[in-house]
């Protein structure tokens, strides 16, 4: 396994990324933690979730997976998940705003059973929130100790500038990663896009 690090950071990770979004749906409990001992075993060591995975359930089978283990297991693994996209269906309970990550990256942490995760990721730009809340809020949390690293999901290359621009220039904690979809089916990065209707759509 070769390692890097974690984009801006001095995190070291593997090159190779466990994504978990089908566990808890496509993947069983029992596969899922398969899964996760061989990535281990092989050294890797970034496991990246989101709240919205299945409803909660990855980040459910990742803390439970994560409970077994020993002590240097734990230590090996670096634990990224996301917010952003609705856990509920009230007016609060998505988007970018202070109200809903407060609950969702507690709701996150309980779920992972782990005090704090080393990447925090907003998992889509959310036009209806000033980029000054969300990013004030996850300096915060940093601070907190509740996450080591600010990161972004689905951004685009403009969101991501200002996202930059606006940290620097009120010396808040920088994102130092952006997570694109890209995969078989979209062979080029995308991002959210700032159009209507995206506040309550489907993750990406």
């Amino acid at each position: 396994m070769e390692y890097r690090t974690l984009g801006g950071s001095g995190c070291a990770v593997s090159t190779l990324t466990l994504g978990t979004m089908t566990f808890g749906d496509e993947t069983n409990e029992e596969c899922a933690r398969a899964q996760l001992d061989h990535f281990v075993e092989a050294g890797g060591s970034l496991v990246d979730t989101a709240d919205v995975y299945s409803g909660g359930v990855s980040e459910e089978i990742i803390g439970r997976w994560l409970g077994k283990q020993s002590a240097t297991v734990r230590d090996q693994v670096v634990l990224a998940t996301k917010g952003r996209f609705p856990m509920g269906g009230g007016p609060n309970d998505a988007g970018l705003s202070r109200r809903h990550l407060t609950g969702a990256l507690d709701a996150s942490l309980e779920r992972l059973g782990v005090d704090r995760v080393d990447l925090y990721q907003a998992h889509a730009y959310d036009p209806w929130t000033p980029l000054e809340e969300t990013l004030t809020f996850l300096d915060d949390a940093v601070h907190a100790g509740k996450i080591n690293y600010v990161g972004l999901s689905n951004f685009t290359g403009w969101q991501l500038q200002r996202a930059a621009d606006v940290a620097e220039f009120r010396r808040l904690s920088p994102p130092v990663t952006l997570q694109p979809q890209y995969n078989l089916p979209p062979r080029r990065p995308t991002g959210s896009g700032c159009c209507p209707g995206r506040r309550w759509g489907a993750a990406g």
